[in-house]
């Protein structure tokens, strides 16, 4: 709900809790977003008033006493969730408006909670996500939901009065840390201390902390619904460590060997992965068999890490059968489809394709060089075909493979296959590939290549990771194949042009790392 954000891309968040606040000149240390990236205005404005009736320095020393604990995201959705009650009773007789702005962003919260996926549903803390529930059917005179009676208890101590002063607040939000997560402020280091440490140790000592990664395949609801896109969340600057030996053994059991040999990866690395990519690798491999389906997992995979390939192995079979489903139940409309496609695509290419038209002395009349004929007995004003043609094509169709294309994957597939079977008829070569990043590594998986007949290999595609765009039409120009050289290539991209990685972009120079997402990564490729 309420994260930690550095980017410089929120301008309407920031507008609306500078309002709030009646105050331009500080920098918030919060800002608030719903999962798929829009601004949440009404807890913005409630971070605003935070700083109107606390004082974001003295909430900032707060929140940074507990900067290292482990449980810290947990911590401040508990927290903003005690203070937006705070803060509704302090503003609300000077600002009355609040009482339907906290209504509506309660409707938004179940509205919001409809449209999850199960991939974004497993990322929540399930704790936080009672307190929440319980709290905006409150406000909406909704029942209630059940809760245990330690949640009663958090839920009552959640309801910080706006009685309080702002020490008071301070000192509430403190008791409740201790009396329901046993951390006192007491044995955690003082603000002064950390801000001694400064700014910039302490956003270098928070990227020490790595974040690892899970392959999650989950099934959507196959409209392609743009509104219901998944965007995953990032956890702070969590991983900024380049890949370790256990994440290489984890992509190669989900994905497969790579069919680069070790030397060609690390020359293909040395060239690309560079600037905000240096902390990446590449990996680049042919479908892959069935993780639940192998009959052992290396040695390097722990045991979680097996069960877990193995249940993403069962998720990507089912995935791979509502293909096929899909198909089944369009043929007709697809085979129509990949009919009309075909002639479009010819008739384009017919004239694209043709033999250049060459001065002869029979054939199609030149109207402009006619004259030459009566008045300088020049005959060859005529075109005939010549023996030079126009440069054939190959093409790339690439697949943004990402969990944000989980509703659409069906779809996409069926798009796909439509595609390269129009490009197939005219015997134009066309090349399927999808791409994913997980642990650091952007994974190119070849699902027909260029001399494969079947491209029913399409139907292979599943969503699942995060993707890292740039980086994967980097190397994807690099994979090239000597038996099409003199050929045009042509590149076509299915995807929601959304960048969005666990791995932050690299720090170069003095300049820190930064969250690779958005706007900020478009701009970065």
């Amino acid at each position: 709900m309420i994260k930690k954000h550095y980017s410089g891309s929120a301008r309407r968040a920031r507008n609306i809790i500078w309002n709030a606040a009646g105050n331009y000149d500080f920098e918030p240390v919060f800002l608030a977003f719903f999962p798929n990236g829009a601004p949440d205005n009404y807890f913005n404005m409630i971070v605003g008033l935070a700083e109107k009736w606390i004082g974001s320095e003295r909430l900032s020393d707060f929140f940074l006493r507990y900067e290292y604990d482990r449980r810290r995201d947990e911590f401040d959705d508990f927290l903003w969730l005690g203070l937006e009650n705070y803060l509704y009773e302090k503003e609300l007789p000077d600002r009355p408006v609040l009482a339907s702005l906290r209504k509506e962003r309660a409707e938004r919260f179940f509205k919001e909670q409809q449209s999850l996926s199960r991939q974004q549903m497993a990322y929540q803390s399930v704790p936080v996500y009672n307190q929440q529930e319980y709290r905006w059917a409150r406000v909406l005179g909704r029942r209630a939901p059940l809760l245990t009676p330690k949640e009663k208890r958090i839920a009552e101590a959640l309801a910080f009065s706006g009685s309080l002063d702002a020490e008071g607040v301070i000192e509430a939000m403190g008791r409740f840390l201790e009396e329901f997560f046993h951390f006192r402020l007491s044995d955690a280091p003082s603000a002064s201390s950390l801000h001694r440490a400064g700014g910039i140790a302490k956003r270098l000592l928070r990227r020490e902390h790595k974040h690892v990664d899970r392959l999650i395949v989950r099934a959507g609801t196959g409209e392609g619904d743009h509104a219901k896109a998944v965007q995953q969340r990032h956890e702070g600057l969590g991983r900024i460590l380049a890949p370790e030996e256990a994440d290489e053994a984890y992509i190669r059991a989900v994905f497969g060997e790579s069919f680069l040999t070790g030397a060609e990866r690390r020359l293909l690395e040395n060239d690309l992965c560079t600037g905000i990519d240096g902390n990446c690798r590449l990996w680049v491999t042919k479908t892959a068999e069935l993780p639940s389906q192998k009959g052992s997992l290396s040695a390097e995979i722990s045991g979680k890490d097996a069960k877990e390939i193995a249940e993403a192995g069962d998720d990507i079979h089912q995935q791979r059968e509502r293909n096929r489903e899909a198909y089944a139940r369009n043929a007709a409309v697809i085979r129509h489809t990949i009919k009309d496609l075909t002639t479009r695509i010819d008739t384009v290419l017919s004239s694209y394709l043709k033999h250049m038209p060459e001065p002869a002395r029979r054939g199609r009349i030149r109207p402009e060089a006619a004259y030459r004929l009566p008045l300088l007995n020049d005959d060859r004003v005529f075109l005939k075909d010549g023996d030079e043609t126009e440069p054939e094509i190959c093409v790339d169709l690439l697949l943004d493979a990402s969990q944000s294309r989980m509703h659409s994957q069906e779809i996409i597939a069926s798009e796909a296959y439509i595609i390269a079977e129009s490009l197939r008829a005219l015997r134009i070569p066309v090349r399927l590939t999808a791409f994913r990043s997980l642990r650091g590594y952007t994974v190119i998986e070849v699902l027909k290549d260029w001399n494969d007949k079947d491209t029913g290999g399409v139907f292979r595609y599943y969503a699942g990771g995060w993707n890292r765009d740039a980086l994967a039409l980097k190397a994807l120009a690099r994979l090239e194949d000597n038996s099409l050289q003199g050929r045009q290539r042509m590149v076509l991209v299915l995807t929601d042009a959304s960048p969005n990685d666990s791995t932050p972009m690299a720090g170069e120079g003095l300049r820190l790392s930064r969250e690779y997402e958005g706007a900020a990564a478009v701009k970065a490729a």
